[in-house]
């Protein structure tokens, strides 16, 4: 089995919409979400323009996980401005991390994390964080385990839909 982390090429930006969408719906399908919350949030968050945008973008970074050549997950990785939250210049966000159903839980979620390290580490940051769904309890267990800790939240919407996300970091 042949497993790499490879950066999205802007060919492949319909393949990152779609799985962007069927991981976010699998990830929040026991939410409290309609079917508009979703069509908004997708329109808003993954349109084609917008993917296009962030993979043109000098401080995000978005990558494919592949598994015998098949996309199964993919994550992106912000510096600078293109945070989600002014953090300063010391951090990196790690802003996504989604993988689809079979292909969690088997490591490849601590492999994105130690690769995450290791791009901050080449781009002399000294911290990274990221904003998890305050029910995630899978999720928030993981990034405790990786070392990172609750240091405040932030809202996320989805839709008409508001979330608190809480944000983790962690100095390496």
């Amino acid at each position: 089995m042949t497993e790499t982390i490879e950066l999205v090429k802007e060919s492949e930006v319909t393949l990152l919409r779609d799985i962007c969408i069927s991981t976010f719906k699998n990830t929040f399908k026991d939410g409290e979400y309609s079917k508009e919350d979703f069509k908004q949030y997708f329109d808003e968050a993954y349109s084609v323009e917008k993917l296009k945008k962030e993979l043109e973008d000098a401080y995000a970074f978005t990558y494919f996980y592949r598994v015998n050549n098949q996309v199964v997950g993919y994550f992106k990785l912000n510096i600078n401005e293109a945070q989600t939250e002014t953090m300063g210049s010391d951090y990196l966000e790690i802003q996504r991390i989604y993988f689809l159903p079979g292909s969690q839980g088997s490591g490849k979620g601590k492999q994105v994390f130690n690769f995450a390290i290791k791009k901050a580490q080449e781009l002399q940051k000294s911290k990274i964080w990221l904003g998890v769904w305050e029910y995630n309890e899978q999720a928030l267990n993981f990034y405790k385990k990786q070392g990172l800790k609750i240091t405040g939240s932030h809202k996320f919407y989805t839709g008409a839909v508001v979330d608190t996300d809480l944000i983790m970091e962690k100095s390496i």
